[in-house]
C-alpha cells in the first residue's frame, strides 16, 4: 500500500492563483493512481466558501484515497484567529462530501479510517491540532487537547493488533521550540500518548520537509513543506515487510 504526503496546498479563491496546486494534483493524479493521498492541513489560505468550493473541486477525483486534517488557516482568518464559522466549512466542504468518516469541528475525537489491500492493514489516524482560540497573540500555534489526547489513547489500546500498521497525522510541526507563535503547545503530552503505539507520524505547517528515524518511539516522522510548486514529495511504502520512505517525483 502506497501513499503520498502532502501539505499546505494554501487554496485560494481565483484560479490564477491556484495554477501551482492544479499542475501538482494533475501530475499525481495520472503518475501515481494507485497511491492514497494524505494531506495534512492547510488545504485552503483562508477558509472561505470559495475557497473551500475550489477545494474540492481539485480534491474529488481523488474521492476513497484523499485522507485529510485541517490546519490553521482552514479554521482561522489569515491563518491566525480561529473561527468557528470556518471549521464548519472545513467540514461542510471537505470531510463530509470526501467522506473522511468523521467531522473535525468542535469534535474531540480523532477521524480514524482503516485501508486494507490483502497484503497490508493501515490504520489512518486523523487529528485536529488547531488551538481554538481567537487571542491574537496565539497567532498560528496548535494544541491536541486533553479530551482528543483521551480518545486517541483509547483507540490506540483498543487497536493493538499484530499486523495493524499505524499512521498518525495533524498539522502543526510537533518539534517546533522557542517559537510562541507557532508551536504545538501539547507536544509533550502528545508524545507520551503516542509512544511506541504508531509506525509513522506527518505533519506540515512548517513549509520545510523533515524526517526523523526512531523518534516518538516511531519507526519514522516525517514533515511536508508546502508542496505546490514543489519537486518532490515523500512516498511511503508499507507492507508485510515494514514501511519504506523516498522522496517522488510530484512535477
Amino acid at each position: 500500500m502506497k501513499f503520498i504526503h502532502l501539505s499546505d496546498l494554501h487554496i485560494h479563491t481565483h484560479d490564477e492563483d491556484n495554477k501551482a496546486v492544479s499542475t501538482t494534483l494533475d501530475f499525481i493524479e495520472k503518475k501515481y493512481p494507485d497511491n492514497q493521498l494524505i494531506i495534512t492541513g492547510d488545504i485552503a489560505d483562508d477558509g472561505t466558501d470559495k475557497q473551500f468550493e475550489n477545494a474540492y473541486a481539485m480534491l474529488e477525483r481523488f474521492k476513497g484515497r484523499v485522507f485529510i486534517c485541517p490546519g490553521n488557516h482552514d479554521f482561522g482568518a489569515a491563518g491566525n484567529f480561529y473561527s468557528e464559522e470556518r471549521a464548519k466549512r472545513f467540514d461542510r466542504y471537505l470531510a463530509l462530501p470526501l467522506d473522511q468518516g468523521g467531522t473535525f469541528k468542535g469534535d474531540s475525537t480523532p477521524v480514524v479510517n482503516v485501508l486494507k489491500d490483502g497484503r497490508s492493514n493501515v490504520m489512518l489516524i486523523a487529528l485536529d491540532s488547531n488551538l481554538e482560540t481567537n487571542h491574537p497573540f496565539d497567532f498560528a500555534c496548535g494544541k491536541i487537547g486533553e479530551s482528543q489526547l483521551c480518545a486517541l489513547d483509547t483507540i490506540l489500546g483498543r487497536s493493538s493488533s499484530v499486523g495493524m500498521q499505524k499512521i498518525l497525522f495533524f498539522h502543526h510541526h510537533p518539534f517546533m521550540r522557542n517559537d510562541p507563535f507557532m508551536e504545538l503547545k501539547d507536544a509533550k503530552e502528545l508524545a507520551s500518548t503516542v509512544y511506541g503505539r504508531v509506525d509513522l507520524v506527518l505533519f506540515g505547517h512548517k513549509h520545510e520537509m523533515g524526517e526523523w528515524k526512531n523518534r516518538w518511539g516511531t519507526d519514522c516522522i516525517l514533515a511536508s513543506d508546502n508542496s505546490p510548486g514543489k519537486k518532490f514529495a515523500k512516498q511511503i511504502t508499507i507492507s508485510g515487510t515494514g514501511i519504506k520512505v523516498k522522496a517522488v517525483e510530484i512535477a
